[in-house]
């Protein structure tokens, strides 16, 4: 069992050089074949003006989204080594008003979507959109990369599997089994698990069991809610435990911000100084 396509879509050549980066290095260690899509954004406007003015601002807008289309997929071409011929690129262009379907469709035939960490200094508004529906709308796991560059010439060897029982969380435990399948050690840690939980006599023991039966041995660490935010506890312990991947469901949807995405979610996405492999 294997990630057998890799999928990577550029919206913009600085910000997404990291995930082109480590998606070019998982498709040559692996054999798999990758997809990079290289997006043009059309603003679309709508705006109150003279017919003639509105016909002139789409089409400039329409050629300014194509060649940034065209200059993504050259800075594309320029990244790939020699010799790797399972590979797809294309360009296109996606109006803003139908991003979120675009971005769907492109990922969702995918194994595993690579993209780079959404939040931080350089990243956009667009990239936290483009990120959000690979997660959300994709159904696909998706590893987030930080903007170091990562040595991936061989696979994670201890991921931190982050488990709280719920539906999300389970859906990536399932995504991520090539990960951790792969891995010398699994780290499966529950911050603070609810005192009604119908495992609460034995936390992560069901998991434990699944994943063994994938020939997958992790070692359970129940830890309590010692900090402000879940996500500095993971990160602790990834630090603390030598963890160079994090495997987390994804809860909620940011467009609504706080109210809806879990606040653990967006806070890794913030802070993590190591890859993070989600689903929803």
């Amino acid at each position: 069992m294997a990630y057998h396509t890799i999928a990577v879509i550029m919206t913009d050549a600085e910000g997404d050089t990291p995930a082109l980066h480590a998606a070019l290095a998982l498709a040559q260690r692996d054999g798999a074949h990758l997809d990079v899509h290289c997006v043009g954004v059309d603003p679309a406007r709508f705006d109150a003006m003279p017919v003639g003015a509105t016909a002139v601002l789409l089409e400039i807008d329409a050629s300014a989204a194509r060649d940034r289309a065209e200059n993504l997929l050259a800075a594309a071409r320029a990244a790939i080594p020699a010799g790797l011929d399972r590979i797809t690129l294309q360009s296109l262009v996606i109006s803003n008003l139908g991003l979120d379907a675009a971005i769907a469709r492109l990922a969702r035939y995918a194994d595993l979507v690579v993209a780079a960490r959404p939040y931080g200094p350089g990243q956009s508004a667009l990239a936290t959109a483009v990120v959000e529906t690979e997660i959300f709308g994709s159904g696909a796991p998706v590893l987030l990369v930080p903007p170091a560059k990562l040595d991936l010439r061989e696979p994670f060897r201890r991921p931190l599997l982050a488990w709280n029982e719920t539906e999300e969380s389970l859906h990536a435990v399932r995504l991520a089994l090539p990960v951790l399948r792969a891995a010398t050690h699994v780290d499966l840690v529950i911050v603070d698990p609810p005192p009604h939980s119908a495992e609460r006599s034995d936390p992560g023991g069901s998991l434990s069991l699944m994943l063994s039966r994938h020939g997958i041995k992790a070692e359970v660490s129940v830890l309590a809610n010692t900090m402000p935010r879940t996500a500095d506890i993971l990160l602790r312990f990834a630090r603390e435990h030598g963890n160079d991947v994090v495997v987390m469901g994804a809860y909620g949807h940011s467009r609504f911000r706080e109210s809806l995405m879990g606040g653990a979610t967006r806070d890794m996405l913030e802070a993590s100084p190591i890859p993070l492999l989600m689903a929803h």
